[in-house]
């Protein structure tokens, strides 16, 4: 039985936060419910992987972070965020449920980060060769996001066009 720490259990509690938001996203928006539920299961795995201080599961969790964090950076739906969060700050109101939730799946993606950071940093085994694991991570992940996408592509095609190309 492999000791459970703190670290543990933020781990399994941003995994937990993470597929909230995927599930408020797909309430929200029903086109993009069949690919929410597939990319949970890439935070189910994190969780259990990482509940075994598993290096794939800190090198899972790094890596779907860093991909789901680069993609949203750049596609503006973390600019989309940070406009309906002021404009909530300012009135009260939630015009964009979905984007609201942005900033904190962002949020919560750097403290998985650094949480699977200090994760592995306690592992007494550490080599050269657990680039590889990191660099297999995140072909698998990107692989693995990448498929879901291309199988859920038709389901949230005109939410894609309307966050890449505003309309």
């Amino acid at each position: 039985m492999t000791r459970r720490t703190g670290l543990d259990r933020a781990i399994v509690a941003l995994c937990g936060a993470f597929i909230a938001i995927l599930a408020v996203s797909a309430y929200y928006e029903r086109d993009v419910l069949l690919l929410h539920i597939f990319q949970s299961l890439i935070y189910v795995a994190i969780l259990w992987l990482s509940l075994r201080h598993s290096k794939w599961g800190y090198g899972v969790g790094i890596s779907i972070a860093a991909l789901w964090n680069t993609f949203n950076l750049f596609s503006g739906f973390f600019s989309g965020g940070t406009r309906v969060w002021s404009a909530f700050l300012s009135t009260g109101q939630i015009s964009d449920p979905v984007q609201w939730v942005a900033p904190l799946a962002g949020i919560d993606h750097l403290a998985l980060i650094v949480c699977c950071v200090l994760a592995y940093a306690r592992l007494p085994s550490k080599s050269v060769r657990d680039l590889g694991i990191l660099l297999g991570s995140f072909v698998s992940v990107t692989v693995y996001f990448l498929t879901i996408i291309a199988l859920t592509w038709s389901q949230f095609l005109p939410r894609i066009k309307e966050i890449l190309f505003g309309g």
